[in-house]
């Protein structure tokens, strides 16, 4: 979907919302069902009440008294949410998004939401009121997640001490804790406010919570010393739910940085991205701008997959969060900063590679869109492309693009052979890709416009990855529109509520526009 007809549609869809809010639509069709404003019919969501009704296009339907006629595309109606305090200052400054993590309960009756100015915040979904609150750190709160059985609430810190804790949901309360700087080192909030000061702290980049009730904790620490050595020390950790270290991986800290770890549960395998800025030569054994293969039970080595540079334009290879393991399919998921994705096997070898938003050329410069965010689902691949950019390797790589790269922000499905299956493009930037509980329906985010300065249709698209072979038009589900922008991390309920956090932006006189917040949908 591009031109005329992609900006026709979405302004369609964006002014429909718009007309919803203004008038009070008594009954709201919505994915899978309806959305009455009061009752004792269904399930209490954001103060109504949702009731699962299949319905179709242009059908009456009537439901505890209220009526009226479905439409073509489901609504997203907004439910409300909950103010996460001030970050204008920092945006103004030009700083990144504020890092924010959500995480529905498993019965979804809970939301937790990480904040980047260190708070953990609990969240009634039927009510939206706000059950707990608790400063817990002194920078950020990166990840949060759930026991199993809800009654453990589970965040990591990105701060000096890099603590995990374990809190009791009602209370925030801490059971235990398990401070990761004595893993992989401390380093002292930064003076004044660093724009980018938080993220040379320590940090929980991977928390999640296996079937059995442990958990796989990923830290990570970057750093410069006084005499402009850099430095790296990351490890990969399966904790019990009581606290106890069970297993590392390395068994020493590693001299390079883990992100972001993809758990097949069901295959028994676990994918890291090794990536390193340390000054000095890598470890021979660690696979640097690859991804490290590991068991899950015991986190011992089971293959790695590396992949060469992409000559002349970038002399290292990076990952951040799009890479995937399938152990069902034998496949591996890569997606670079060079634009490039990769399909290879647990055997680490390459099988395929798709060209997405690979360096070409627009005139005599380079331009080319990173992959930041995939996927595997089923026998496809997922991902998301960036913005345009000019490769580092460049002659000049800070000058602005002279054109837009034909691959830029888009979403696409391949086969797990690299071909093409379906895809989506809009005139905004897309960040992040959260599968919902029920396995088809994906959630995307939409940020910045780059078409236009136009601010009416920040928020998310739901795409339905199910059903017969057909456009990526034809699988927008439904359009959820905020004031600003929403950061990458999403979450979406067993009951089909979807969590965004909405981040402020710079209107560009010097002012701030939107709110930080969590806003809830259905």
């Amino acid at each position: 979907m591009r031109g005329a007809a992609a900006l026709a549609l979405l302004i369609a869809l964006g002014g429909c919302a718009q007309d919803r809010a203004s008038g009070p639509a008594e009954l709201h069709f919505v994915r899978g069902g309806l959305l009455l404003p009061t009752g004792e019919a269904g399930v209490a969501v954001g103060g109504q009440r949702f009731v699962a009704r299949a319905w179709k296009a242009g059908e009456r339907v009537s439901e505890s008294g209220l009526s009226g006629v479905a439409p073509k595309l489901a609504e997203c109606v907004a439910l409300g949410g909950v103010d996460l305090g001030d970050v204008a200052r920092m945006v103004v400054a030009g700083a990144p998004a504020p890092d924010t993590d959500l995480a529905f309960s498993p019965d979804g009756t809970s939301l937790a939401v990480g904040s980047f100015r260190g708070e953990v915040v609990v969240i009634d979904v039927a009510t939206l009121a706000v059950t707990a609150r608790r400063q817990l750190a002194e920078a950020m709160v990166r990840r949060v997640a759930w026991s199993p059985d809800g009654k453990t609430l589970y965040a990591g810190e990105q701060s000096p001490d890099a603590t995990l804790h374990a809190l009791d949901p009602a209370t925030l309360a801490d059971r235990w804790t398990l401070p990761l700087a004595e893993r992989v080192g401390r380093s002292s909030l930064p003076a004044g406010e660093e724009l980018y000061g938080v993220y040379t702290l320590p940090g929980v980049y991977g928390l999640d919570v296996l079937a059995d009730g442990d958990l796989l904790v990923a830290a990570a620490h970057g750093w410069t010393e006084a005499d402009g050595t850099r430095k790296n020390r990351s490890q990969l950790l399966r904790v019990s739910p009581g606290g106890a270290v069970r297993s590392t991986w390395p068994a020493e800290p590693a001299d390079a940085v883990l992100l972001h770890p993809a758990v097949d549960a069901v295959g028994g395998r676990v994918a890291i991205p090794v990536t390193r800025s340390a000054s000095g030569d890598a470890a021979p054994e660690l696979p640097i701008g690859g991804l490290q293969l590991l068991d899950l039970a015991t986190l011992a080595p089971a293959g790695a997959l590396v992949v060469p540079p992409l000559t002349p334009w970038f002399t290292t290879t990076y990952l951040w969060q799009a890479q995937d393991v399938s152990v069902a399919q034998d496949t591996v998921l890569l997606g670079l900063g060079d634009g490039r994705v990769v399909l290879g096997d647990l055997r680490g070898t390459i099988r395929t590679t798709v060209g997405a938003g690979s360096p070409v050329m627009a005139g005599d410069v380079p331009i080319a869109a990173s992959v930041g965010h995939g996927l595997i689902h089923g026998d496809e691949a997922l991902y998301l492309t960036s913005g345009t950019n000019i490769p580092w390797g460049a002659a000049a790589p800070d000058l602005r693009p002279p054109s837009a790269h034909p691959a830029e922000n888009s979403l696409f499905a391949v086969g797990l052979d690299g071909a093409p299956r379906w895809s989506f493009h809009g005139p905004w930037a897309v960040q992040g890709l959260t599968l919902a509980p029920d396995g088809r329906t994906l959630v995307v985010g939409a940020g910045e416009r780059t078409s236009d300065a136009r601010r009416d249709l920040y928020g998310a698209l739901l795409f339905d990855l199910g059903g017969e072979e057909r456009s990526g038009n034809a699988r927008l589900l439904a359009t959820c529109v905020t004031e600003g922008p929403v950061f990458f991390r999403h979450a979406v309920s067993p009951q089909g509520v979807v969590a965004l956090a909405e981040v402020p932006f710079p209107t560009g006189d010097g002012g701030v526009g939107g709110a930080y917040r969590v806003e809830l949908f259905r």
